[in-house]
């Protein structure tokens, strides 16, 4: 579970400084007039919007699992990114409807002086913000601090590009770089803002998490047991920094029941390791078919009807298959 304190005193900073950014850029566009310097305070304003739904979402997602939500309240987190990244898109809407039609009325931008001055101070702020959110999200293991990370860096190289517009229009006098430089910030901005979005709706639709499983998957190398045949049908519920994992482990009929228990507790607390984080481990005994003779290597089986042929290999794919390998498995 992410760090209340850590999480909540993040996000109250990120909406301290957001506003005065976002005062100092409209600032900033007053003085100059300069459409890109527009499109910097238009996604100044998501960064406020999105820093309160920040907070909230933390606020949410710390509270503990309960009757209602017996895998607590993290999925708030995987709501809050889609929302920014949303924002962040119509943002971008946004400041294409601005810039496109200078290109046929350009204006000359004022005081751009001052004006790159201001965003200068802005970006740089950002900056050190945006990186400040990554460490913390990616310390506590929260979603929504590093969504928000990544958008205030992606301001970051907003303001950059921005203010390489401005000093351009200020050397050349070419007017119609302003728009240009606007119309390119908010296709820089669509981007990160369809991902954003993407990756919270597979995180609400509980898509499988490749890294996840293969880290479970090492974790049950390492503790493999000679009793083990074929482990399947491993599933990973992500709920904000809580972890559900459903797995089934096809053990040897003649095993005692507290040999098979102690295999249960062994793996439950290994798999909770591994991820570092709260949650909750179900594992499945099933008991071995004669189908799986063919590739256990137990010497004594009091059951056998098959001999050896081989050991089932253990990937991602046997292990989070339906069905044991060893069921689709001949000698």
């Amino acid at each position: 579970m992410v760090n209340t304190t850590t999480g909540k005193n993040a996000a109250i900073l990120t909406i301290a400084i957001s506003i005065i950014l976002l005062i100092c850029k409209f600032i900033a566009f007053f003085l100059t007039g300069s459409k890109a310097a527009l499109s910097d305070a238009i996604e100044s304003i998501i960064n406020v919007t999105t820093s309160f739904f920040l907070l909230f979402s933390l606020t949410i997602s710390n509270q503990p699992a309960d009757q209602c939500h017996p895998y607590g309240h993290g999925k708030i987190e995987s709501f809050s990114a889609g929302l920014e990244g949303g924002l962040i898109f119509l943002a971008g809407i946004i400041i294409l409807i601005e810039a496109v039609p200078s290109f046929f009325t350009p204006e000359a931008p004022k005081r751009l002086d001052l004006g790159i001055i201001i965003l200068l101070g802005a970006g740089i702020v950002n900056f050190i913000q945006g990186r400040y959110l990554l460490y913390q999200g990616r310390k506590t293991r929260s979603e929504a601090l590093v969504a928000s990370g990544h958008h205030l860096l992606t301001d970051f190289y907003t303001s950059a590009g921005v203010i390489i517009g401005l000093i351009l229009v200020r050397v050349t006098g070419i007017l119609w770089i302003d728009p240009l430089i606007a119309c390119l910030v908010a296709i820089n901005i669509l981007i990160p803002g369809l991902r954003l979005t993407r990756k919270a709706i597979k995180n609400l639709m509980d898509e499988a998490d490749p890294e996840i499983l293969d880290r479970v998957t090492d974790a049950l190398r390492l503790i493999e047991d000679e009793n083990w045949l074929c482990p399947h049908k491993l599933r990973v519920l992500r709920s904000g920094n809580y972890h559900h994992i459903d797995l089934h482990i096809t053990l040897p009929n003649f095993l005692p029941l507290q040999k098979a228990h102690s295999i249960e507790k062994r793996v439950a607390g290994a798999l909770l390791d591994t991820l570092g984080a709260d949650g909750d481990v179900m594992i499945h005994l099933d008991p071995c078919e004669p189908s799986c003779c063919s590739c256990c290597n137990q010497n004594n089986c009091p059951e056998r009807t098959k001999e050896f042929h081989a050991e089932s290999p253990w990937t991602i794919e046997s292990i989070t298959a339906d069905q044991p390998l060893c069921k689709n498995k001949t000698p």
